[in-house]
């Protein structure tokens, strides 16, 4: 297998091996579902249909594997990108799987047992994938390429080092000279914004006498009050006594597992993969193991692959057992993904038979788009005659204020005073670790929120940032076509986008020839994600940025050319993949 293939192999739907040639001579009627004909059918759907009646009739055996990518273009005619995105439905419907360095099979017969329950109809010309999700161009609902093997094999993953590539990568994409395409940081030019650093110079004013310069744990009252008064306002019942302020949310994930250390010893924590590399960075900080456990592209946590381990009767593999697990169920990073509340409802009767404790992320959940489903320590509230997992959510004003602020939340749906996760307890962590936090600042956010500016200021700023990105992924779509893969976030502005067809050091060159030309990105690898791609931030990509504003240095980039510079490095690298 080439280097190119072996690629495809490991990061996205490459069926490599001997299919027969027949494969692509089928007709395609034969597997069109509705009545469709092959002149009605795109082309990448006529593939799809003809491999399907091949599996439904014997013809493709199961376990048998398929053509590689780039021979399956060279027998069927078909452009590369068009074989990826019939392979993607493929995988998606649960009809192939990935085996790296091995290429794709059809699904073994041991494996079909545990695949969807309408494999059948699959096989018959139905089809798992939603509209969004065949949009993918190999990776299907599973959020990156090879995952349905990973639902098999879960992996433990290991995080940055001090002299990790990634660390580079951090800082350079929060350089103010370099354009803001990388770190997640939110528009800084909004009213409620402006307003709460005015409130903060006051309230540093007021408290510049004062005898204390901590708002000692669990945070001021005040806030915590606004805190929770917000939330139960806007249908997350949240008691005050329940809350203990954080420095953000990376803070108060470190500090719950910190506890977790001193309570258990070293614990097996699940993460999603791919997912936001600062929570492993925690869980190796504080000597835990952290296990990937696949997520999808549209949404989120793949609930149905982790009951699959660990609930799965194999003499060979045992089933997995986790400590704890880690879910961002709104605004996923970095593909932007939202589980159902039906998943919601199945993860939590999960973690309640296995006894994981459940971490909420819900740093990005206020600025979900048009779906708000209710967090999970909402579900648990409302079914508390239910056996409900031990649950601790985390928030923090990072992403919808600033990171200047400093400021999260930790809200534990259980503070009983002798647990380890109880509230006395980490409490007592708190103060040890830093005392406390600034009182001008919880002041003015506490007036913030009171005064109702910190909730329109949320609402603004989704719309803002629905926006931004389907500006970013309108002005990608024309340029590119079906060369990326642009999932549509459920909120937030972050954008994943997915370059399929570059293998790990074309991304790599990417990633620098983009900073040479004054713009930050993130590349996939830091997410822990197998399948190519970057995560660009929108935040900050106004209407401004295709018209004629400049920020006041030359040194900084103008903004309103770096969709066109970043277009033409991504057509240049996209050449360059697939020659």
């Amino acid at each position: 297998m080439s280097s190119a293939e072996h690629a495809s192999s490991a990061s996205r739907p490459s069926l490599a091996g001997d299919a027969i040639n027949s494969t692509t001579s089928s007709t395609a009627s034969s597997g069109a579902s509705s009545g469709a004909t092959a002149a009605t059918l795109p082309r990448y759907q006529q593939l799809v249909e003809r491999l399907k009646a091949q599996m439904a009739t014997g013809k493709l055996s199961a376990g048998q594997r398929l053509p590689s990518l780039r021979r399956q273009a060279a027998q069927s005619g078909l452009g590369l990108n068009s074989v990826i995105r019939a392979y993607g439905e493929l995988e998606a419907a649960g009809l192939i799987i990935a085996e790296p360095r091995a290429g794709y099979r059809v699904v073994p017969a041991t494996q079909a047992a545990h695949a969807p329950d309408d494999l059948n109809g699959a096989l018959n010309g139905g089809s798992q994938t939603s509209p969004t999700s065949s949009r993918h161009p190999g990776v299907g609902q599973h959020g990156q390429h090879g995952q349905r093997e990973s639902h098999h094999r879960p992996r433990a993953i290991t995080t940055l080092t001090i002299s990790d590539p990634a660390w580079q990568a951090m800082a350079n994409a929060s350089d103010p000279r370099l354009a803001p395409l990388g770190a997640a940081h939110p528009e800084l030019d909004a009213p409620a914004v402006r307003r709460l650093y005015r409130l903060a110079r006051t309230q540093l004013g007021a408290h510049a006498q004062h005898p204390s310069a901590y708002a000692l744990p669990p945070g001021s009252s005040a806030l915590r009050t606004a805190i929770a008064q917000h939330l139960s306002h806007h249908g997350h019942p949240c008691d005050s006594d329940a809350l203990l302020i954080s420095q953000g949310a990376q803070h108060g994930m470190s500090l719950l597992l910190g506890q977790l250390r001193a309570a258990k010893g070293r614990c097996r924590i699940g993460v999603e993969a791919p997912g936001y590399f600062g929570i492993v960075a925690a869980i190796e900080a504080q000597g835990h193991q952290a296990i990937a456990i696949p997520a999808r592209a549209h949404q989120g946590l793949d609930v149905a692959a982790l009951e699959r381990l660990l609930e799965r009767h194999d003499d060979k593999t045992p089933a997995l057992t986790l400590d704890a697990l880690i879910v961002t169920a709104d605004g996923h990073n970095p593909l932007g993904g939202q589980l159902s509340t039906p998943d919601r409802h199945r993860l939590l009767a999960l973690a309640a038979r296995h006894a994981i404790l459940l971490v909420e992320n819900t740093t990005f959940a206020e600025l979900s788009f048009d779906t708000r489903h209710p967090w999970l320590a909402d579900l648990a509230h409302r079914h508390a005659d239910r056996p409900m997992p031990a649950l601790i959510s985390l928030g923090s004003f990072s992403k919808t204020l600033g990171p200047r602020t400093r400021c999260g939340w930790l809200w534990l749906s259980r503070p009983e005073q002798e647990s380890p996760l109880g509230l006395q307890a980490m409490i007592r962590a708190r103060w040890a670790n830093g005392m406390g936090d600034m009182p001008w600042m919880h002041a003015a956010l506490s007036e913030l929120i009171t005064s109702g500016d910190y909730g329109r200021h949320v609402q603004r700023m989704r719309r803002c940032y629905a926006r931004r990105l389907e500006r970013l992924r309108a002005h990608l779509s024309a340029a590119l076509g079906d060369s990326v893969w642009l999932p549509p976030p459920s909120g937030g502005y972050l954008q994943w986008c997915g370059l399929p067809s570059l293998e790990a050091n074309q991304l790599k060159q990417l990633h620098q020839d983009l900073l040479n030309a004054g713009i930050a990105t993130l590349p996939g690898s830091l997410f822990n994600a197998e399948q190519s791609g970057l995560r660009l931030n929108a935040a900050q990509l106004g209407e401004e940025a295709t018209q004629n504003a400049a920020r006041p240095s030359d040194e900084i980039p103008r903004q309103q050319d770096i969709l066109a510079r970043l277009t033409a490095h991504l057509q240049k690298a996209l050449a360059q993949g697939e020659g």
